[in-house]
């Protein structure tokens, strides 16, 4: 017989440490903050925090330009709504 092992829901936080333009950079590829060989995945987690530090800080306008731009290179992950 198998026990069920339930853990407490952990409220784990992350916050952008880095200017928002150097993770902007980095983000659509322009820069690699000193990795090596960074992912796409890398790439794609600064770029949701990026914007979410902009919708955060009620930067609405600039937090929907980098979802557009960064929605053309991964048309996957960022969708823009189209009004």
């Amino acid at each position: 017989m198998m026990r069920k092992i339930v853990m407490p829901p952990q409220d784990t936080r992350f916050r952008l440490a880095i200017p928002v333009e150097e993770a902007f950079s980095f983000a659509v590829g322009e820069s690699n903050l000193n990795y090596t060989e960074p992912t796409d995945e890398m790439r794609q987690v600064m770029g949701l925090m990026v914007i979410d530090n902009l919708e955060y800080s009620e930067h609405w306008r600039v937090a929907a330009e980098v979802r557009a731009c960064l929605a053309d290179r991964w048309p996957e992950v960022f969708r823009v709504s189209k009004r």
